[in-house]
């Protein structure tokens, strides 16, 4: 308790997005990381596995972008530093893990900036009291820097709507939840698809809660019903509440995608 708590304070998070609760949210899931990592332990191979080979795929290697980089408990950043001039890490609250990755790195063979981002472009206007709607989701972050030659979205995409949605339903009860989320998950593939360079997206695209005998509960879609993209893609499952981390021995177990997004979009 009490190093999640320091956590929380040492998190570079602007106050907006901590008014939203990033800042808990990053302390919260490291630490559940932590308690869980026999468990998260596959799913963060596959992950490196998959941004390594993006990596060799790749022709020219000036500047990656890493979109969600959290902790970095599922980025292998020593690969991304040794074969990029530049890593840039992305994320609206950077964890002292991360803090402490970058500072560890200042002499190395690659420039690694910590970027504090707000990803779905909602932040200022949900703390904003004048605002009278929930706001557009949209971000264009990066568009303009001609020296990205590979953008990595990390396990990212479901987790955007889940704060920003909360707000407005907080603010605005009759805010249509499952549009709202809709709305930001299809913000965020529009913002990568954007990127005139190859792209990774690594996402959960089912959840599903099973009792302590194996029996199906619940199933959900965290992508609110938007389809992704067509690409080369691999699959694989992640426990992400293995049993004794949830009341009543449940387990929650989602299904991951890794999709590349090589084609160049259209102008």
């Amino acid at each position: 308790m009490l190093r999640e708590l320091a956590d929380s304070w040492l998190t570079d998070c602007p106050a907006p997005l901590r008014r939203l609760g990033h800042a808990y949210a990053a302390t919260a899931c490291a630490a559940r990381g932590r308690r869980c990592a026999r468990a998260w332990a596959p799913h963060r191979e596959r992950t490196k596995a998959a941004i390594r080979a993006a990596v060799a795929a790749c022709a020219s290697r000036r500047t990656v972008l890493v979109l969600g980089s959290g902790p970095l408990a599922d980025v292998p950043l020593v690969d991304l530093t040794g074969r990029f001039g530049r890593v840039v890490l992305a994320d609206a609250a950077h964890p002292p893990a991360a803090r402490l990755a970058a500072w560890r790195c200042r002499n190395g063979p690659a420039a690694v900036e910590l970027a504090t981002l707000d990803l779905t472009g909602t932040a200022a206007a949900l703390t904003d009291p004048a605002v009278t709607a929930p706001p557009a989701p949209g971000c264009t972050a990066f568009l303009d820097d001609p020296t990205v030659d590979l953008v990595l979205s990390v396990n990212l995409l479901s987790q955007l709507p889940l704060l920003p949605l909360a707000a407005a339903l907080h603010r605005w009860p009759e805010t249509a939840a499952d549009a709202y989320g809709r709305a930001i998950v299809a913000a965020h593939l529009t913002h990568l698809r954007s990127f005139r360079c190859p792209v990774l997206l690594v996402t959960d695209i089912a959840r599903t809660t099973l009792d302590r005998d194996g029996r199906v509960l619940e199933r959900e879609d965290p992508l609110y019903g938007v389809a992704l993209p067509a690409g080369a893609a691999e699959e694989w499952d992640w426990e992400l509440a293995p049993a004794g981390e949830l009341p009543d021995g449940r387990t929650l177990r989602t299904r991951v995608r890794a999709l590349r997004l090589d084609d160049a979009p259209s102008p």
